[in-house]
């Protein structure tokens, strides 16, 4: 147990601490009270840095008035850092991000208590939530950085941190290489991070090794929420066991580590009140030192030399050969920039996309998405459709006919003489002629009538004459009086063309319409899968409307592929073909999908066109150590002999030298590679 310096003093019943919660590219600012003994938390907000580590001090300041109750003078500081941070062999928080916490500390008058590490301290917290030896691999997931701990029985037996790759499983794997032949926990543990669901899925469904695990890992996640309140706990706890030991040890003074103000650094001497590993927790206490009022005094020290005569000349070689040395550390310098062979890369291949996590790294693991969108949209009608009304009229009907007489039922046909079709409205019966062949009388009678179709052209004129359709033509009608009522008119209406228009732009919008994915996603657009469901049209088929518009549910289906992933791979069976000494570069790789078909089952074939470049690599550490102290024309002769560099740009900066050599020191060779 280490010994916290403030609680020497005596706390005030209701003493409050600011919690500053740091990872990578951003923080968490927590205002922490006790209460009734219990320390809680009153108030937090989470925020990015504005710009790295560099203006710690301003985000701090700024999100720290945005809090309520920040507005209160709190001054006891307590940070909680991601163990990425912390530099494992010193155990002191890594020099660029201690000098920024050291600023704001003094910047904004603050008094640190200390650090403890969020890794530590969720250990400590499960091992005392659960009150059970903790057997488990913790895995704390930040930015860019993934820190590995292998916990048996409350012991760490292993820690790793690694930088993060698009491959998670790939991460673990790099890992867990290293544990040597005792199994795993089979216990996986995750926090913080945004898709620690998929990590957790990734890790189910993954094949392991059956060298790795006794039996299949089971995956818990611990979310941001509990991270706070594990390490809150740890903190409480601390408190507690430091202010009961203090006051068992209040008559010794402890020795302290860090830096007082206006005081000489001291060292922190560990208390260690108890052997178990979570109960120890490093913390410091800093401050800027004072370098105010400081005297030095040196000893008189009187002694007779007696210098021999070459003195002189010695004592200017010394000046010389001193003069020689600070100018080669420090103001003698070369920066060169290579211009190494390079080989095009322009290919097209072939890879094998899997929807199955599980595959081997031959497949280019591949995601199907599924997406719904409530489109509409509206279109003028196309279909036309005439209108009107039928003529009607009232003819006679003559019967020449001396023998025979005729009853024409409803819907006899009549037809004019420019052919157009009339047909009777009720029956008619028409007597048959009286006279003699000399002096023959027609018998006649009347009917209505109504044109077969509309239009105005049935407006026929008086004494036009029919024949009756199917009958002799000694029986004819004639009208006495013009038809009228024929109209006829045309009108927009729904056509079938006008409907699947309507779904086909639906469809149209739907691709167009795609939702927000990292820069490394990218679509498979072949193989999207739209389906209309619930449709809504404003008009039915065959309906008068000058527009109709379409309301849908868009089921949208995809395939999605990782960027990086894609180039890992490409880079892994391309390299094979190079010659010895080329590598690719990955950031020059160009990958364009050409062509896209499913095989079987879960399975995906992508023909892809590959640019890029490879380029010739250079040892640049061994480059540095052979261009000490040379001539320009040595340099040039050692670039193309031994480094097949055959194009160079240099700048040389002599310092004090009156002669052009490369430096004596290889710090001060700069080289890059450009291609």
């Amino acid at each position: 147990m280490i010994a916290l310096p403030f609680l020497n003093k005596k706390t005030k019943s209701e003493e409050k601490y600011l919690g500053l919660l740091l990872k990578e590219q951003d923080g968490v600012l927590m205002i922490l009270a006790k209460e009734e003994g219990r320390l809680v938390l009153q108030e937090k907000i989470n925020f990015s840095y504005s710009n790295g580590w560099e203006n710690l001090t301003d985000d701090v300041d700024e999100n720290l008035s945005l809090l309520t109750l920040g507005k209160e003078k709190i001054s006891k500081l307590i940070i909680f850092v991601y163990s990425h941070l912390v530099d494992q062999a010193t155990k002191q928080i890594q020099r660029p991000i201690l000098s920024s916490i050291k600023k704001m500390v003094e910047e904004l008058a603050f008094s640190p208590l200390g650090y403890i590490e969020v890794g530590e301290a969720v250990a400590s917290f499960l091992q005392k939530e659960e009150n059970l030896p903790l057997n488990s691999i913790l895995v704390e997931i930040d930015k860019t950085q993934l820190s590995i701990f292998v916990y048996k029985n409350n012991q760490i037996v292993f820690k790793k941190v690694v930088s993060r790759t698009d491959n998670f499983i790939d991460d673990l794997l790099t890992v867990f290489k290293e544990k040597g032949k005792e199994f795993l926990p089979s216990k996986i543990i995750l926090y913080n991070s945004k898709d620690l669901d998929e990590k957790a899925e990734a890790i189910l469904s993954y094949r392991w090794p059956p060298e790795y695990f006794l039996q299949l890992p089971k995956v818990a996640i611990i979310k941001e929420e509990e991270v706070i309140k594990a390490v809150i706990f740890i903190f409480e706890t601390q408190l507690k066991e430091e202010g009961d030991f203090l006051k068992e040890k209040e008559e010794k003074k402890e020795e302290r580590m860090g830096f007082l103000i206006g005081k000489d650094i001291k060292e922190v001497s560990l208390i260690e009140k108890k052997e178990s590993f979570f109960e120890k927790f490093l913390y410091f206490r800093f401050k800027l030192p004072s370098f105010r009022n400081l005297s030095f005094s040196f000893p008189k020290i009187s002694f007779k030399v007696r210098l021999p005569s070459f003195s002189l000349p010695f004592f200017v070689f010394l000046l010389l050969l001193g003069g020689f040395f600070a100018n080669e550390w420090f103001f003698h310098k070369l920066t060169l920039t290579l211009y190494p062979e390079t080989k095009k890369l322009d290919k097209e291949m072939v890879l094998l996309g899997s929807l199955k996590k599980e595959d081997g790294f031959d497949k280019l693991p591949i995601t199907k998405k599924e997406q719904e969108l409530n489109l509409s949209s509206s279109k003028k009608t196309t279909g036309e459709k005439e209108i009107g009304q039928k003529a009607k009229g009232e003819v006679i009907i003559f019967n020449s006919d001396l023998d025979s007489s005729y009853t024409l039922p409803k819907e006899t046909v009549l037809v004019s003489e420019n052919g157009l079709k009339f047909f009777l409205e009720e029956e008619v019966k028409v007597a048959s002629a009286s006279g003699d062949a000399s002096n023959l009388k027609p018998s006649t009678a009347k009917g209505k009538v109504v044109a077969l179709s509309i239009g105005p052209e049935y407006n026929l004129k008086e004494d036009s004459k029919f024949l009756i359709e199917g009958k002799s033509k000694n029986i004819m009608a004639k009208n006495e009086t013009p038809f009228s009522g024929g109209t006829r008119n045309k009108i927009k209406i729904v056509s079938k063309d006008d409907l699947e228009e309507l779904r086909k732009k639906n469809k149209e919008e739907a691709k167009k319409n795609w939702p927000i994915l990292d820069k490394d996603k990218k679509i498979i657009f072949d193989l999207t899968e739209l389906e209309l469901k619930e449709e809504e049209f404003s008009k039915e088929l065959g309906e008068e409307a000058e527009e109709v518009s379409l309301k849908a549910k868009v089921s949208k289906k995809f395939y999605l592929y990782d960027e990086n992933q894609l180039k890992n791979r490409v880079v892994f069976f391309l390299q094979k073909e190079l010659p010895s000494g080329f590598k690719i570069k990955k950031e020059t790789l160009k990958a364009s999908l050409l062509e896209a078909k499913k095989e079987e089952k879960d399975t995906l074939s992508l023909r892809f066109k590959i640019e890029g470049k490879a380029v010739f690599e250079v040892p640049i550490l061994a480059l540095k150590k052979d261009l000490i102290f040379l001539s320009k024309k040595k340099m040039a002769d050692i670039l193309k002999d031994k480094y097949k560099i055959e194009r160079y740009d240099f700048r040389l900066s002599p310092g004090l030298l009156i002669f052009e050599k490369t430096p004596l020191f290889d710090k001060n060779i700069e080289v890059k590679i450009s291609y």
